[in-house]
């Protein structure tokens, strides 16, 4: 998995690349929480290039979630594939996050 960090005026955006697995959540955790702010609350994950989310994946996304509701803020999930998709409706996750 590779990770590219967009930083855009109204929203931070990070563009992820690849698997989102067991070998790589760590690395998509401690990329994306330091992100997450009081100054701006809200990030854009683009998973247009994410082919696989595991559980451990999930897992970064509810920590994500939790840190950004904290603060007031907000997590968007854009471009994500279909597969990925039902791998959220499955664990019952949908309803935490915006999807575009």
């Amino acid at each position: 998995m590779s990770i590219q960090i967009e930083l855009k005026s109204e929203k931070n955006t990070i563009a992820l690349a690849g698997r989102i697995d067991g070998r790589t959540w760590k690395e998509f955790q401690e990329n994306l929480m330091p992100f997450i702010t009081e100054s701006e609350p809200s990030i854009k994950i683009d998973c247009k290039k994410i082919d696989y989310i595991s559980s451990s994946g999930l897992r970064v996304f509810i920590l994500a979630d939790k840190k950004a509701h904290k603060l007031n803020g907000t997590i968007t999930i854009a471009h994500l594939n279909d597969f990925c998709k039902d791998v959220f409706e499955i664990s019952g996750l949908t309803h935490l996050f915006n999807f575009v």
